[in-house]
C-alpha cells in the first residue's frame, strides 16, 4: 500500500512519529507537523550493519513489501542473507480506556534466514534527543532505571516545565522519551535499545518506545495526568505491563481490527483502505484524562489548523467512529464544552467553539479580541478563564448556528448509543438555551461562519440551515426522553418546509445558498434526517443530491461546493450516505484512495484535498477523519 506518510509511533499530539518516505531508509522520521523527530532502526548481520528505518551511513536494506491493518503496520526488508519484518503498533484497545491512553508503542522485529545458514544478528533502535526538545536545545538528562529487574532508559530536559506553552505545529519541550528492549544504553545521540541472537535462523525482538509527558492537560488551572497513570502510576510500570502482556494486547488489538474490517467489508476494499489510512492519526490527535470531579475528558487537538483544544466542529465530524466503538469518549469530548459554556465567562446564548489551545483547556481562544493575543509562539492562554470581563470575543468571528447545531446533534447521538439519560438531565438547561437560539435564527441565515469557513463566508447557507433544523429535531427527542413536551419537532418540520420553499429552484437538489439558483454543495448535514428517522425532508431530495454529486465527481472526489475544486474527505463520506445504496460510498472511497496513491504531498492523511489535482489544500493528522466511519454508523443505526 502506498500512503502519503507511514506511522511509526503514534501516541498523542506531542508524540506522533511518521515517515514520509516509501522507503523508510530514504529520510528521517518526523512529528506529524513536519518537525524532525528521529527514531532509527538498524540490524547487524554477521558483523555487517544495515539500516531499515531512518537516514544514516549504513547500507539500506531493500524494502520489498508493506502491509497495513487499522492499528498494525509491517514493513518487509531483505538482503542476500536475511529477511527482516519490522512492525509497529500501539495498545489501541477501544473498550479499555486505561490501555487506550497508555503512551507506549511497539517496535517489533522478526529476522529469518534466506540462505539456509545460521547468522549472528543484532537489531537496534536509537531514539534521538530531539524527540523531547522544542525549538531550542537545552541540557538533557539521560538515565537508566529498573522496575522489578527490567531495565529502561529515559531522557528528557533536565529542567522540566510541563504545560508551559501551546501551539499548533508545535513540539513540546517537556516529558521523557523511554525505551525498553533486551539491552538498553545511553548514547551520545540519545537512548538505545538492542536485541541480539547468536547462530540463529530465526529470531524475534520487541522494543517499546514510550512518552511520559508528566502532565497532559491544563484544565482550567488543574494539571491533569494521562488516564493511564491511574492504572500504572509510572511510565516504567506501564512499559513493564506492556512488555509482560504483549501477546495478549496484540490479540486484543487484532480483535478490534477484525471488528473494524468486518463492519466495513460490504463497502468495498477502497473504503477499508481509507479507514486503515485514518485509524491511527485519529486516536493520536487526542489525549484522555480525568478531571478532579472524576469525569473523563477526551481532549482533541485541532491539528494543522489553529491548535485549538476540543473544537466543537472537530468533534462533530469525528463522532461516527467513536459512537460505534466507544460512545463514552463522545461524552468525554462534550463534557469540557458544557463546563465552559456554563461558566461566568461565557455569557452568550450559543455554544462555544473550543475550550482553549492544546494542551491548555483554559477558555475559548477562537475569536479573541486582539489585545488578548501576545506575540506568535509566546502566548499560551493559560488564564483566559480568570478574565473578569466577558467582553473579550469578536462576535463576527463566532459560529453560533454551527456550534449550537453540533452540540445538540452530538448530545442526542451520544444518548442513542449509550442510553445515558442522566447526561441529558445534567445539561438540559444549556441545551435548551442553544435550541432556543436556533429557533430564533430560523433558516434564512445572516453571514454566519460555519465549519467550512476556510472556503469563505456565505450568507443564507443552506447546509448550515439544515444543521440548525437537525439540531432542533434532536432537541425535541431529548425533551421527549426526559418526559418534556416542547414541540420542537413541529418547529423543525416547519423550518424544513420553509427551507425547501425559499431555497427551491428549477433543480431537484438544493442550492449552496438561498438565491443562488445555479449553485450546489455537499449537504452532509442531511444525513441525520435518515439516521434518526426524522423524515423532515423529502426522500426525493436525497436521490437528487446524490445524483448531483456523481455528476460533479472529479478524479479525486466531489468538491465541497460549486465555488472551488477542493473537498473535505469526511464530508464526502457523510454526503455519500444520502444515497440509498452503497454506490456513492464505494465510488467516493475509490477516488480518495486514488488521491492517497497519487499525491506528492507527504503529510498525514489530509481531510482537505484537491479533487482535480492530487494536492493537499490544508490540514493533516486531524481526528475529523473518524468521520469516514459514517457509512458504518448509518448501517448500524438503520439496523438497530
Amino acid at each position: 500500500m502506498r500512503l502519503p506518510t507511514y506511522p511509526i509511533a503514534t501516541i498523542d499530539p506531542h508524540f506522533s512519529i511518521w515517515s514520509k518516505y516509501d522507503n523508510l531508509t530514504d529520510g528521517d522520521t518526523f512529528l506529524w507537523c513536519g518537525i524532525k523527530k528521529r527514531i532509527e532502526g538498524k540490524i547487524t548481520v554477521d558483523g555487517e550493519a544495515f539500516r531499515f528505518l531512518g537516514k544514516g551511513n549504513e547500507k539500506a536494506l531493500e524494502l520489498i513489501d508493506n502491509k497495513f491493518t487499522p492499528y498494525v503496520s509491517s514493513y518487509i526488508f531483505k538482503n542476500e542473507k536475511i529477511q527482516l519484518t519490522f512492525s509497529t503498533w500501539s495498545p489501541f484497545i477501544l473498550d479499555d480506556f486505561h490501555l487506550l491512553s497508555t503512551p507506549c508503542a511497539y517496535l517489533d522485529t522478526e529476522v529469518e534466514s534466506l540462505d539456509g545458514k545460521e547468522h549472528d544478528v543484532s537489531v537496534s533502535f536509537v531514539a534521538y534527543e530531539e524527540l523531547v526538545q522544542g525549538k531550542k536545545k537545552a541540557h538533557m538528562t539521560k538515565y537508566s532505571d529498573s522496575v522489578e529487574g527490567v531495565r529502561f532508559v529515559k531522557m528528557g530536559l533536565t529542567k522540566q516545565s510541563p504545560l508551559n506553552d501551546s501551539g499548533d505545529e508545535y513540539a513540546a519541550d517537556w516529558g521523557y522519551a523511554c525505551l525498553w528492549g533486551e539491552e538498553n544504553s545511553i548514547c551520545n545521540e540519545g537512548i538505545k535499545s538492542v536485541g541480539t541472537a547468536r547462530k540463529c535462523k530465526k529470531a524475534a525482538f520487541s522494543t517499546i518506545i514510550a512518552y511520559d509527558d508528566v502532565y497532559s492537560i491544563d484544565y482550567f488551572g488543574d494539571k491533569l495526568k494521562g488516564l493511564w497513570a491511574e492504572k500504572f502510576g509510572t511510565i516504567e510500570i506501564a512499559m513493564k505491563y506492556c512488555k509482560d502482556n504483549r501477546l495478549e494486547l496484540l490479540d486484543k488489538v487484532k480483535a478490534w481490527e477484525k471488528t473494524i474490517l468486518d463492519d466495513s467489508a460490504e463497502f468495498g476494499e477502497a473504503y477499508q483502505t481509507i479507514l486503515i489510512a485514518a485509524a491511527r492519526q485519529v486516536l493520536a490527535a487526542h489525549k484522555l484524562v480525568r478531571n478532579k470531579d472524576g469525569e473523563l475528558l477526551y481532549m482533541s487537538k485541532e491539528c494543522h489548523s489553529n491548535g485549538c483544544i476540543n473544537t466543537v466542529d472537530v468533534s462533530y465530524p469525528a463522532m461516527p467512529m467513536y459512537l460505534l466503538y466507544a460512545p463514552e469518549l463522545v461524552k468525554a469530548m462534550l463534557t469540557g464544552i458544557f463546563h465552559f459554556a456554563e461558566s461566568d465567562l461565557w455569557n452568550v446564548e450559543f455554544a462555544p467553539h473550543d475550550i482553549g489551545r492544546y494542551p491548555l483547556a483554559c477558555g475559548q481562544v477562537y475569536a479573541l479580541k486582539p489585545h488578548l493575543h501576545l506575540k506568535p509562539h509566546k502566548y499560551s492562554y493559560k488564564t483566559i478563564y480568570k478574565e473578569k470581563s466577558t467582553n473579550i470575543y469578536m462576535p463576527q468571528f463566532q459560529m453560533p448556528v454551527e456550534e449550537c447545531g453540533n452540540m445538540l446533534i452530538l448530545t442526542y447521538a451520544y444518548y442513542i448509543m449509550s442510553g445515558n439519560k442522566k447526561f441529558l438531565k445534567d445539561n438540559f438547561v444549556t441545551l435548551s438555551t442553544w435550541a432556543n437560539y436556533l429557533k430564533n435564527k430560523g433558516v434564512v441565515l445572516d453571514n454566519q461562519l460555519c465549519t467550512d469557513d476556510f472556503a469563505g463566508h456565505s450568507k443564507k447557507n443552506v447546509n448550515l440551515a439544515i444543521k440548525g433544523v437537525m439540531g432542533m429535531a434532536c432537541y425535541d427527542r431529548i425533551c421527549r426522553e426526559l418526559g418534556i413536551i416542547r414541540d420542537y419537532d413541529a418547529i423543525a418540520k416547519t423550518y424544513a418546509d420553509e427551507l425547501m420553499k425559499v431555497a427551491k429552484t428549477d433543480k431537484a437538489y438544493l442550492p449552496f445558498s438561498i438565491g443562488k439558483n445555479d449553485s450546489w454543495s455537499l449537504k452532509y448535514n442531511l444525513v441525520w434526517d435518515i439516521l434518526f428517522d426524522f423524515n423532515l425532508f423529502p426522500k426525493e431530495l436525497y436521490a437528487a443530491e446524490s445524483e448531483k454529486y456523481r455528476e460533479e465527481l472529479n478524479a479525486f472526489g466531489v468538491p465541497l461546493d460549486y465555488r472551488r475544486d477542493f473537498t473535505k474527505t469526511d464530508w464526502m463520506l457523510w454526503a455519500a450516505c444520502l444515497d440509498e445504496s452503497n454506490k456513492n460510498t464505494e465510488l467516493f472511497s475509490g477516488r480518495i484512495v486514488a488521491y492517497l496513491q497519487a499525491t506528492n504531498d507527504r503529510t498525514c492523511f489530509s481531510d482537505w484535498i484537491g479533487t482535480k489535482e492530487a494536492k493537499q489544500s490544508g490540514f493533516d493528522h486531524r481526528t475529523v477523519q473518524a468521520g469516514l466511519w459514517m457509512p458504518v454508523l448509518k448501517k448500524k443505526l438503520l439496523n438497530k
